[in-house]
């Protein structure tokens, strides 16, 4: 058995921050259902591929899609229809775990809040986890990573000390608030089978994202003053940067934290009289000419391979690393390799395709990724003729109303 195998979860969401709790917990054996309509498409199903634009809008090929939703089933429901609010009861009264990240307020209106579940599945499990929660004044903002990343002061933190603040160009509020999600879920699990009690869940990505820099809050709350940007720099350790190598846009970074370290080094380099240089003899004095420290250390390195540097400093017992880019890691990082982490997953339009694995490393029961590239509304049949009973009648009739969307034909 996988370690979730007999858990349902019944998804509401879009975007990442509540698909991909669904996404882990899937993975891990769990049957996740995920609610969808054609009239208000996903980001990730509004692909269209950038090597050939011409195809238009690609609902199935989205690598993002097979991120953040492979491995769940699909369904099709208008759900400002009354009949298909029902349907989603029902649904619901099969399941163990609502997640929802619609807009805070759309899933009450639509009839589907806690009240109304807990009243249909007394035990359900509801997660709604929003930009700013379920309450305050910032509550009924619509929301995406990028504004609550340089909300929560993550962005100040970004980027190099002579320039302008920067944010990720990643959604790390998503992936932060889903993890958080993620780990609250399997808490209220594990409180329900103790108690049998269910238990609604309202998560704020926004403080999700300023709990994880904490650390850099205490620095104003203890000492009254502004993280500063150091970009690459550190207060500790110097040399500590990321250095030009040879080729395109090649990177090694190096960091040196011990005296024996910068011994090593100098001989590295050729320059032993590094050692008795005032700018670098001392790690205070290394870290006062830091900018001249890094300017002599590119010097070096520009001319080199990158992975050449990380060989040679590595075998001397100092951090280095090459600045991998996806091709690396996919082709020639031997740690990667050796530990499987790629997946090559099913997909239902193209056959098999390679995606990041899912590294939750469970020896015991190992997760694996059922199929990816799901048509809105893919098992209709299954979970509205299999799960709820339907007959073809019924489910026909809802089709007729506009209840039930149908996939597209393959």
């Amino acid at each position: 058995m996988q370690a979730l195998q007999g858990v349902k979860v019944i998804e509401f969401a879009y975007g990442m921050a509540g698909p991909w709790i669904g996404r882990l917990m899937a993975y891990c054996g769990a049957e996740v259902i995920r609610v969808e309509s054609k009239k208000r498409p996903d980001v990730t199903r509004q692909y269209v591929p950038p090597w050939a634009p011409e195809m238009g809008m690609q609902t199935q090929l989205s690598p993002w899609f097979t991120d953040w939703n492979a491995g769940k089933r699909f369904v099709a429901l208008d759900l400002t229809r009354p009949i298909a609010i029902e349907l989603a009861k029902r649904l619901v009264a099969h399941g163990d775990v609502v997640v929802e990240n619609y807009a805070t307020g759309v899933i009450g209106r639509l009839g589907l809040g806690y009240a109304e579940l807990n009243q249909v599945r007394p035990e359900i499990i509801m997660l709604s986890t929003a930009g700013f929660g379920d309450s305050g004044p910032c509550s009924r903002y619509i929301t995406w990573g990028p504004n609550i990343e340089a909300m929560s002061g993550l962005s100040t933190l970004s980027g190099f000390p002579e320039r302008s603040c920067t944010i990720t160009q990643y959604a790390y509020p998503d992936a932060v608030g889903a993890l958080h999600g993620l780990f609250a879920v399997m808490c209220a699990l594990d409180y329900r089978l103790r108690t049998g009690k269910g238990q609604y869940i309202n998560l704020s990505q926004y403080e999700a994202t300023v709990g994880v820099i904490g650390h850099v809050i205490m620095e104003y709350l203890a000492n009254g003053r502004e993280p500063a940007r150091r970009g690459n720099g550190s207060l500790h350790a110097a040399p500590h940067g990321c250095y030009p190598c040879s080729g395109d846009d090649r990177w090694c970074v190096i960091t040196v934290s011990t005296a024996a370290e910068w011994e090593r080094l100098c001989h590295i380099v050729g320059q032993p009289e590094w050692l008795t240089d005032p700018r670098f003899a001392t790690l205070s004095a290394r870290l006062e000419h830091a900018s001249e420290l890094d300017r002599l250390i590119a010097e070096w390195t520009a001319p080199q391979a990158d992975y050449a540097v990380m060989a040679t400093l590595q075998a001397a017992g100092i951090a280095a690393g090459v600045v991998q880019n996806v091709e690396d890691q996919f082709r020639r990082d031997p740690q990667l390799a050796a530990r499987g982490f790629f997946e090559e997953i099913e997909h239902l339009k193209k056959g098999k395709v390679v995606a990041t694995g899912i590294p939750l490393g469970l020896t015991g029961t190992p997760g694996r990724t059922s199929s990816s590239g799901a048509a809105i509304g893919q098992d209709n049949a299954y979970v509205f003729g299999g799960l709820l009973g339907m007959s073809a009648r019924e489910i026909q009739d809802c089709i007729d109303g506009g209840v039930i969307e149908t996939a597209d034909p393959p």
